[in-house]
């Protein structure tokens, strides 16, 4: 059966216990990004404590930015004395113990430094369980291992809420802050209990951000030695605005051209969100069978598929059907372009690379919601139609991504970085 996990082929260097602990943390860090960064910090902010749309967008923008432009020297420190999974517990325990304190140390001012610091530690965080996942895996089931940590990632989504939810019923928003946190830290000791990484003897020093530097700025210089994955992350900046700016607008199109109700708008995030949990997992298993790239490939097509069908529907029934569509696509999404990014990466700069995939993933959040503010803007006088417009203008971004990950080689690499 194509959705049964089975871990019976599985070598002993992805073994049954690191497997599951290993993504347990996306379950873990999906409470967090739901809990904090979608739904209850934002309110919390600008309703509760009456702080400026704007100022809360500065705060997170600035910590996105930060964990943008730092995330290739924290990969390169990974790379260069290993010990991924200390620096994983460090940015959980400062995410967890930042966002605990919201709201219990100083006022709304403190909370959004508190928030930017904890959003900051969860973004690097990323970084360090994305480049431990050849740790629990191998060439012959990196996608299925993948998509499995996806698919709990998206079941942590709904469990946060639910779990979050009775105690801000009770006491309000600024009940959620503690408990998400404590799930947050809970949910990713058995990562950092029961996953063993490569062990490197270097040691953690000052001099160490020194050679990060030196290491990144090799790397870059030697991006023709490894053009397919430098390609592969432009294409990924691409397509992930697209992707990106459509999943962030889906309500607001859904409500202004469709005129879904709010019942409706929640129910297909729930429909989208259980597709997304079957995508990770089918996907992921395809993955291994005909290689990351052509999965890649295919799931792209469905998000072309997506963007022209919502464009022109005009049936809200159909949407039930799109938004299905983009939850399986979303969710195999996440679970072959890590696997693609593994297969053509030296093998030596995994964390240096996972650094620069996570610095494409921050970016890509700029070009696509400005086309899309634009666009809505200059044909205000269009009524609704302005949002079928800009749906169609990120098919742009969209196809420049699919253009370039065609042109982009999947032969893995075995090259190794050459130091001076």
């Amino acid at each position: 059966m194509l959705l049964r996990f089975s871990f019976n082929n599985l070598q002993d260097k992805a073994a049954y216990l690191p497997v599951i602990s290993w993504a347990f943390y996306d379950f873990a860090n999906t409470i967090f990004a739901m809990n904090i960064l979608s739904l209850y910090f934002v309110l919390w902010a600008t309703e509760d404590h009456s702080s400026t749309q704007l100022t809360f967008s500065l705060f997170l923008s600035g910590s996105m930015l930060a964990s943008a432009v730092t995330a290739p020297f924290y990969g390169s420190i990974s790379d260069i004395v290993g010990k991924r999974i200390l620096l994983l517990a460090t940015g959980v325990a400062v995410c967890a113990l930042a966002t605990s304190l919201i709201g219990v140390l100083g006022g709304v001012t403190v909370g959004l430094i508190l928030f930017a610091i904890a959003n900051y530690s969860y973004q690097s965080s990323n970084i360090f369980y994305d480049a431990l996942l050849p740790a629990v895996s191998n060439s012959n089931n990196r996608g299925k291992i993948s998509g499995f940590g996806v698919a709990l990632g998206y079941i942590g989504t709904i469990t946060g809420i639910l779990m979050v939810s009775p105690f801000v019923e009770e006491w309000g928003r600024q009940a959620a802050f503690i408990p998400t946190a404590f799930l947050f830290l809970l949910f990713s000791l058995p990562c950092l209990v029961f996953v063993k990484e490569e062990q490197i003897t270097s040691s953690i020093s000052i001099d160490i951000f020194r050679k990060a530097y030196i290491n990144v700025y090799q790397v870059v210089r030697q991006a023709k030695m490894h053009k397919p994955a430098f390609q592969f992350i432009i294409a990924r900046f691409f397509y992930l605005d697209a992707i990106n700016t459509l999943i962030v607008f889906m309500a607001v199109f859904v409500s202004q051209v469709l005129k879904y109700s709010n019942q409706q708008i929640e129910m297909l995030l729930i429909v989208s969100t259980t597709c997304a949990i079957f995508g990770a997992l089918i996907y992921g298993r395809i993955s291994d069978r005909i290689g990351p790239k052509k999965t890649l490939l295919i799931i792209l097509s469905q998000w072309f598929l997506v963007f022209s069908s919502a464009t022109f529907t005009t049936n809200p029934f159909h949407f039930w059907f799109i938004g299905s569509i983009a939850g399986i696509s979303l969710g195999a999404l996440w679970a072959a372009d890590r696997a693609l990014l593994l297969r053509i990466s030296p093998p030596d700069q995994i964390g240096t690379y996972f650094g620069f995939y996570q610095f494409a993933g921050r970016f890509s959040a700029v070009i696509g919601p400005i086309l899309w503010g634009i666009t809505t803007d200059a044909f205000l006088d269009l009524g609704s139609v302005r949002f079928r417009i800009a749906t169609a203008v990120l098919l742009v971004p969209l196809i420049i991504g699919l253009a370039l990950l065609v042109r982009t080689s999947d032969q893995p690499t075995s090259i190794h970085l050459a130091t001076e």
